[in-house]
């Protein structure tokens, strides 16, 4: 009897002086989504990587921008990307092929619940042939209801499906927005680590109406309509 626990111990020592495994990520393609407001996911795309002594690399796909991420550190089962220049990041758990947690900005006290999974998947699915092709020019406004409406410019490319473009605004744009058109419904992201920006609308040939999110703590109406010949006012005189 005394010869059986001792063995037993002896067994469990050693066992618990195993190094411990190391989890590591899959590499290639994974699909990652921020849960933004209304029950809707803003997807993004991205490849995971060896580099340098092995360390983990993240590319972030926008339409044409490509995104390096660097700053990776993996302890246990816990992962921290921190995303280049700027304040954001994201963290929590991982498996090899699924990483879970938040995209958080601490000093505007922002965190949105983040999950990917490993694979090779489009940023949006598109069950239906697209009903109208938005490439063009579309004059946007933002809060169209209130006195004193955002104005933009809606810039499009489409392909078949898959749309790319941005709305740019007298001071700058809302970045690299890519999506699908889905029947009638247009869809639009971006995430870049400082913006995390969604935009679904209803598109007729001439019409788009719709709502854009800021992460999960903005909620904008916009309405646009087609005009090729559409120029933003001179930011100088506004």
């Amino acid at each position: 009897m005394r010869y059986t626990t001792f063995l037993i111990l002896t067994i469990g020592l050693l066992l618990g002086c195993q190094p411990e495994e190391k989890a590591e990520l899959i590499n290639g393609p994974w699909h990652g989504q921020l849960e933004v407001m209304d029950g809707y996911l803003l997807p993004f795309t991205f490849e995971l990587e060896a580099g340098n002594d092995n360390k983990p690399l993240i590319k972030i796909f926008n339409a044409e921008e490509e995104i390096w991420v660097d700053e990776i550190a993996l302890i246990k089962d816990s992962f921290h990307i921190q995303m280049p220049v700027y304040e954001g990041y994201l963290a929590g758990r991982f498996t090899d092929s699924m990483m879970r947690g938040s995209y958080i900005k601490e000093s505007l006290d922002r965190v949105v619940p983040f999950q990917a999974l490993a694979g090779k998947r489009d940023r949006f699915e598109a069950d239906n042939a697209p009903e109208t092709d938005i490439t063009g020019i579309w004059e946007t406004y933002f809060n169209p209801e209130t006195e004193d409406p955002d104005i933009a410019k809606g810039i499009f490319q489409q392909q078949n499906s898959r749309v790319t473009g941005t709305y740019r605004t007298p001071t700058g744009d809302y970045r690299y927005l890519e999506g699908v058109m889905d029947g009638d419904s247009l869809r639009l992201s971006t995430f870049d680590g400082a913006h995390a920006f969604l935009f679904v609308a209803k598109v007729s040939d001439s019409l788009m109406t719709g709502a854009f999110y800021s992460g999960n703590h903005s909620k904008e109406l916009f309405e646009a309509r087609r005009n090729d010949s559409f120029e933003l006012p001179d930011p100088n005189t506004l």
